[in-house]
């Protein structure tokens, strides 16, 4: 579900061996309103913070159709993959 607010993409840069890197990407299109992706931008940064990897985010505005132009894993994948290993 996309309405016209949650056309965005964030991509996550986390600590990575001393470096910032972009790490996952948050698509706001696949969550059901802007309100919803802002919260797991919420949850992305504080699960980072707490193991001592925070970073930034830095955020693309997408139209409704056009593919996620970063090939990243998404926050969900990169958390469980990355920060439960």
């Amino acid at each position: 579900m996309t309405d016209a607010d949650n056309l965005w993409v964030g991509i996550g840069y986390a600590v990575v061996d001393g470096d910032l890197k972009a790490a996952f990407v948050v698509d706001a299109r696949r969550y059901a309103d802007d309100a919803v992706a802002r919260e797991v931008i919420k949850e992305a940064g504080s699960a980072l913070r707490e193991r001592g990897q925070a970073g930034q985010f830095e955020f693309h505005e997408v139209t409704a159709d056009e593919p996620v132009p970063f090939d990243l894993p998404g926050w969900d994948e990169y958390r469980e993959r990355v920060l439960r290993g």
